[in-house]
């Protein structure tokens, strides 16, 4: 009960603080219970948000703590894995490129350090990464190797040879949105913004004829292409 009241109270009070501020000023100064309804809402958001974010973070530093307990190469890499799907790309480096050097032939290792490379826009790196793994495996984790290749070439300055990577992921895979994004940025780098163009307005049809469970990834890419498409 104490802590129903004081949640309530705390929303009270940042109600009178969001009143006294610009531009939102105006609309909570006179908002009266619906302005403190509006602010408890957006307290419980954050509240359950930061809950769900310290129960993972909790359940990843068990999770790390049991992969290292064996400290080798192949679960360096399986926790390095897990922090780049975390979005930690920078604190996966480490345990990626423990994994990669302990166990070169393993396209994995390769790709998840390429593609935490990219992510650190690091990209003649990632570079040289994922053209190893694309080495091991041709077709690793269903083309998306050849994609990431692709755009490490891009950002290092070699669009030029990201191009038939990408003719080959299309020939084995067929297209898609991010296929398309990625050779439209490809094609813009080397200054045929027409080609470009195209390519990029190709990523909206393709992204509204996805699957189901594709349509978010499907409009983020869609959404990057309009912009890039812009300039």
């Amino acid at each position: 009960m104490m802590r129903l009241v004081a949640f309530f109270a705390l929303a009270y009070v940042l109600v009178h603080v969001l009143g006294a501020m610009p531009v939102v000023g105006p609309i909570f100064a006179h908002a009266g219970i619906f302005g403190i309804w509006i602010t408890a809402l957006g307290l419980s958001w954050v509240a359950t948000r930061y809950g769900e974010r310290a129960v993972r973070s909790r359940r990843d530093r068990g999770e790390l703590r049991r992969l290292l307990t064996v400290d080798n190469a192949h679960n360096h890499g399986k926790a390095g894995a897990m922090l780049l799907a975390r979005g930690s790309a920078a604190r996966a480096m480490p345990h990626l490129e423990r994994a990669a050097e302990g166990e070169p032939s393993s396209p994995e290792w390769q790709f998840r350090l390429g593609t935490a490379l990219l992510a650190l826009r690091r990209p003649a790196e990632a570079r040289a990464a994922l053209a190893r793994c694309v080495a091991l495996a041709p077709e690793y984790a269903y083309g998306a190797a050849q994609l990431r290749l692709a755009e490490a070439l891009t950002a290092s300055g070699a669009a030029a040879e990201a191009l038939p990577v990408l003719a080959v992921a299309e020939r084995n895979h067929g297209t898609s949105p991010e296929l398309a994004y990625v050779r439209g940025r490809a094609l813009k780098a080397l200054g045929r913004r027409a080609e470009a163009k195209a390519s990029f307005s190709e990523v909206g049809k393709l992204a509204a004829e996805v699957p189901l469970f594709q349509r978010g990834a499907a409009r983020g890419y869609a959404l990057r292409a309009f912009f890039a498409g812009l300039f």
